[in-house]
């Protein structure tokens, strides 16, 4: 047999068996998820404000046993499998450590903040808040990553512009607006007002993102202190998924600024000066 086709036999062979290894991960995870717990917490925004870098550094306190992987999506792209499809991603009940898990798209899809107090109406709940506009560029960076997104940045924008002056209905959750919409994730202050509805002030934890990227350490103090756990931090503080990103012009900077004055504003009033933002690091003024 030729070392061509014998590497090709492993490596199938290796595929194959991780393939069922984790079949029966899920399989035996789902048959016991009547016995096991719900989480404390969810990080549930905002996309790309450094909810990875913040599910990686939590996953390393002793005092924690979170999801089996970041972004389980059940509160809005997989509600119809159930709540033991849900409990299969989290630790045993006899498992006395806090468990949580972070999907960020929960704070933009709408029907999620009621979905969420009817199941967990407890629970504590953190939001990350970049620059709209720098969140805006670094979705889109994100898209072309990963295929979904083709166009340039100035033409994915006029995109998303004519599609929410045709047709815009939140309620309507379609793929274009899951992958393609990059200004509507940035208007904090309108994703925010449901779930303020639904939950009490206190149940809440907004942290800045450029804060969390600047200092780790000083914004998972605070974290550690919502969560009523010790301060250890990690071995490991390095930033998750970071990205290098170009300027875009000074007329696209401007009109964004526009695009997100009133909803920053009210997002000062409701959150408090912090969340000012001066400058995007994509102004290329």
């Amino acid at each position: 047999m030729k070392k061509s086709s014998s590497k090709y036999i492993i490596a199938g062979t290796k595929k194959y068996w991780r393939k069922y290894r984790k079949k029966a991960i899920s399989t035996y995870r789902m048959a016991t998820s009547r016995w096991r717990k719900l989480p404390d917490f969810i990080i549930i925004g905002a996309q790309k404000g450094g909810t990875t870098s913040l599910f990686y550094y939590l996953n390393q306190h002793p005092e924690l046993a979170l999801a089996r992987r970041k972004e389980v999506y059940f509160f809005n792209l997989n509600y119809e499998k159930g709540i033991n499809w849900y409990k299969s991603f989290f630790p045993f009940r006899s498992n006395k450590k806090i468990s949580g898990e972070a999907t960020p798209s929960y704070l933009f899809y709408p029907k999620t903040a009621k979905r969420i107090k009817s199941a967990l109406p407890d629970v504590k709940l953190i939001v990350l808040l970049r620059n709209p506009i720098d969140r805006a560029y670094s979705g889109y960076a994100m898209g072309l990553k990963r295929n979904t997104e083709q166009n340039t940045f100035e033409v994915a924008i006029e995109q998303e512009l004519a599609a929410l002056e045709k047709h815009n209905d939140p309620n309507n959750y379609s793929h274009e607006r899951h992958n393609q919409f990059y200004l509507e994730r940035g208007k904090y202050y309108s994703q925010l007002r449901p779930w303020l509805e639904e939950f009490k002030r206190e149940q809440f934890l907004f942290i800045k993102s450029e804060n969390f990227f600047h200092d780790p350490k000083n914004e998972l103090e605070k974290v550690y202190e919502f969560l009523e756990i010790s301060t250890i931090f990690p071995d490991d503080l390095s930033q998750r998924n970071p990205g290098k990103y170009d300027k875009i012009s000074p007329n696209t900077v401007k009109r964004l600024e526009d695009y997100f004055e009133k909803e920053n504003e009210q997002l000062v009033v409701l959150l408090g000066k912090e969340f000012q933002w001066k400058q995007s690091i994509v102004d290329g003024r």
